[in-house]
């Protein structure tokens, strides 16, 4: 990457909304051009706080961020006209959605019959033909979102803010809406997404900052953050002839050799004669050291099969290592010792 690729970039950068009480603080990361960005975090955690500051709507306490070329603290109308952004906060109009839209490009200088093209796109998209000539204020709350990012996206910017931009969306308008903001960072657009939805920032985002309590916990892909944070994860072997139960705990002492332990079946499940399985941290590690070990004791595996790693996963390891004295959540990572409690397992690899 170049530094012309890099359309934001912070360096401790901080929002006080009281005297010592931050909001945000620390906070160092880029965005690169067409580039998806995903801002993960509970309510409170600072992410709408932060694209307020990038976004210029509200002044930092400290530190720097240089968004476009531009310090955000003499940034004004230029800056922002470049940016586009989806807040949560609802701002309604009195004409119909049809008229909006064509108003809203207008407002940012949208040649009229590209606005007339693009408001048509826009209304297909966004499944609101039947609500053209209505108000906006009086559509469904999803419709009500799918109008809001609808609007922001009929004049051209260079970076694009969302802020839960699918809340209150059935499944089919969250794929849809994704996969069009997919082919438009593929053509150049910068995105800074907010969410609570674990699988769409895993399917969106190229890379992910995790905040919580107003600090950036970390910064990664998903599959990194996954790997290095997913916690333990279950492994479920089927060897072709049932263990005797000298073998089983064999099998038991060596895997916890490996920090993993074995788990007990389900009440009230039926498992295979030849089925034993293990949660550990790095379970797809243990995968050559299992088949080796059958092949010492002469036994043959006929199925392997492991726990997909998870964002929520990893994102939920990273919050409780956070959170002193807090119990861990219901089905998320805990340590391999002393885990007896089984998971749904994951499909075959």
């Amino acid at each position: 990457m170049t530094s012309n690729d890099v359309v934001i970039e912070t360096r401790d950068l901080g929002y006080a909304y009281a005297a010592g009480r931050f909001a945000i603080r620390h906070l160092s990361l880029s965005l690169h051009r067409g580039e998806i960005l995903g801002l993960l975090g509970r309510n409170g955690a600072g992410k709408t706080t932060t694209v307020r500051l990038l976004t210029t709507l509200l002044p930092p306490s400290e530190g720097t961020a240089i968004v476009l070329g531009q310090d955000i603290r003499a940034a004004g109308r230029a800056l922002r006209a470049r940016l586009g952004v989806v807040l949560q906060s609802e701002s309604l109009d009195f004409v119909t959605v049809e008229k909006n839209l064509s108003l809203y490009a207008f407002l940012w200088g949208v040649p009229r019959e590209i606005a007339k093209t693009r408001a048509e796109e826009m209304i297909e998209l966004f499944e609101l033909e039947h609500a053209r000539r209505r108000k906006p204020w009086a559509l469904s709350g999803g419709e009500r979102r799918r109008f809001q990012v609808a609007r922001e996206l009929m004049h051209d910017m260079e970076i694009l803010f969302l802020d839960e931009p699918t809340v209150g969306l059935d499944a089919i308008s969250r794929r849809r809406i994704l996969a069009y903001l997919r082919r438009r960072a593929k053509g150049g657009l910068s995105i800074v997404f907010t969410t609570h939805i674990m699988h769409e920032a895993d399917m969106l985002c190229d890379r992910i900052a995790v905040v919580h309590k107003g600090k950036l916990l970390a910064l990664s892909t998903a599959d990194e953050l996954k790997h290095q944070h997913g916690g333990a994860r279950e492994v479920t072997i089927i060897f072709s002839t049932p263990l005797t139960s000298n073998l089983r705990a064999e099998f038991a002492s060596a895997i916890g050799q490996h920090g993993a332990v074995l788990l007990a079946p389900e009440p009230g499940s039926d498992p295979l004669p030849g089925q034993v399985s293990f949660r550990a941290e790095r379970a797809e590690e243990l995968l050559p050291w299992a088949s080796h070990w059958a092949q010492a004791h002469a036994l043959e595996i006929e199925r392997m099969a492991i726990e997909e790693a998870t964002l929520e996963g990893a994102f939920l390891g990273m919050i409780g290592e956070t959170e002193e004295g807090e119990a861990p959540e219901p089905g998320g990572p805990t340590s391999a010792a002393g885990v007896l409690t089984r998971v749904s397992g994951g499909g075959l690899p």
